[in-house]
């Protein structure tokens, strides 16, 4: 016989899962993203190509000598987001393990502008470094995560160095509820000296692969490289090609709310599973019940 639980924490869970389907039903077709590239792209020129509060995208030094970069490059932010959106994170969720996107979409037209502006003007001996917080969907309602990268052009390949994937970003302490002190607790970038310890790993796709560090002869979790040409292909190949009548965006959208609403029918099912299996204690709590009570 399995163990007896509180009959108000059985209620509550099922209030609380009862929620969490509501919170995790809406907003599948929202777009969030701003009106125009203008309000991105601070500039044509400057180190600093978009900045708010913590996010921003930058030009920066490589820092670190080693593999060589070629910039300036063309690469247009249509281009850019189409690679961007095909990045997805392996995450855990009741129990069971499932991919979502990268990046939220208004993560995504931020980012491809100003990423591609970056690249068209960085030196040979700079990247493009990024941190990003989107809005993405958690257990029972929509979470803060941050994510952030150094970008960078080699070999014909799109290579993102990850500093942090997913973590999620709360401006409180959760166990003090104080301020975090964001000198103390940084939101950094990758680099290519040594790799970052992170927590969830990108979902490997067709042109994606981890980079391979030659001193070690081991993969590089937080070490993104991409053929370009191979992963517009096989976008292009997904949505039936683009034949002027539908827009990518709109294409991409529904791509995106394809895969979330598989996901949400997981979770449904993951859901009703554990409810079924509590069945037998709320029975058993319920018969308590009435037995307490005709004993008053």
């Amino acid at each position: 016989m399995r163990k007896l639980v509180k009959l108000s924490s059985v209620l509550a869970v099922s209030v609380i899962l009862a929620g969490g389907l509501t919170a995790c039903g809406g907003g599948l077709l929202t777009r969030d993203k701003p009106k125009t590239d203008a309000e991105i792209v601070q500039g044509q020129e400057g180190r600093t190509l978009w900045e708010s509060k913590l996010q921003y995208v930058k030009i920066v030094d490589q820092g670190t000598p080693g593999l060589a970069s070629e910039h300036p490059t063309r690469l247009t932010a249509d281009e850019l987001r189409t690679v961007f959106a095909s990045l997805y994170v392996g995450e855990s969720s009741f129990f069971k393990k499932k991919e979502v996107p990268l990046f939220a979409m208004s993560e995504l037209h931020i980012l491809s502008t100003a990423i591609a502006n970056g690249l068209s003007q960085a030196a040979s001996n700079e990247d493009v470094n990024f941190v990003s917080i989107g809005a993405h969907k958690g257990m029972m309602a929509k979470e803060s995560k941050t994510t952030t990268g150094r970008v960078f052009i080699s070999g014909g390949r799109l290579n993102i160095v990850f500093g942090l994937i997913h973590e999620i970003y709360s401006e409180k302490d959760k166990i003090t509820g104080q301020t975090v002190d964001r000198r103390l607790h940084p939101l950094l970038p990758g680099t290519r000296k040594f790799e970052a310890d992170i927590h969830t790993r990108i979902a490997l796709d067709k042109g994606q692969s981890f980079y391979l560090d030659p001193e070690t002869g081991k993969e590089r979790a937080d070490w993104l490289v991409i053929d370009i040409a191979t992963v517009l292909a096989t976008a292009a190949e997904r949505t039936g090609g683009d034949d002027g009548k539908v827009s990518p965006e709109l294409l991409e959208d529904v791509a995106r709310s394809k895969q979330e609403a598989s996901n949400l029918r997981d979770d449904v099912s993951n859901i009703k599973a554990i409810l079924f299996e509590m069945s037998d204690e709320i029975e058993e709590l319920k018969r308590q019940l009435e037995a307490a009570k005709a004993t008053e």
